[in-house]
């Protein structure tokens, strides 16, 4: 599956999610802003950007940035405060929704983990899937 559709999947999923906790979702019109979704919390909005989870060594990894293609190749645009409130990524591989605000990620990836760590593994810093499920964050 290429990867525009697999994002088309996603985004649905999450709007579904969205709606499902009861909440209002505006779609912007057009592709030309840095956000695909605009969730209403009683009167807050929220620029929410959608994105798939891969599944990698017991946890979902996603990007915190845009890849597009221009005519010197491939552009990687990360994401600014500003453009986006949260990012809501599915993982096909836990049939889950997160919600991620942008106030807590990084630059370039973020790990939701879901498995403990191997033994031995630093246990530092780590950003716990269960600790950023849409569902207990809007119920």
């Amino acid at each position: 599956m290429n990867p525009s559709r697999r994002g088309d999947i996603s985004e649905s999923i999450v709007l579904s999610a969205l709606m499902r906790c009861g909440l209002t979702v505006s779609i912007p019109f057009g592709d030309s802003d840095r956000y695909d979704l605009v969730v209403d919390e009683d009167g807050e909005l929220f620029r929410v950007q959608c994105k798939t989870g891969s599944w990698v060594n017991g946890t979902v990894r996603f990007k915190l940035y845009s890849s597009t293609v221009d005519e010197e190749g491939r552009v990687d645009q990360s994401y600014e405060p500003g453009e986006v409130d949260a990012f809501a990524v599915y993982a096909p591989q836990t049939d889950e929704v997160y919600w991620v605000p942008m106030s807590v990620t990084g630059t370039g990836e973020m790990r939701l983990r879901v498995e403990d760590p191997s033994a031995g593994a630093p246990r530092s810093r780590i950003n716990w899937a269960d600790e950023f499920r849409l569902t207990d964050r809007f119920s």
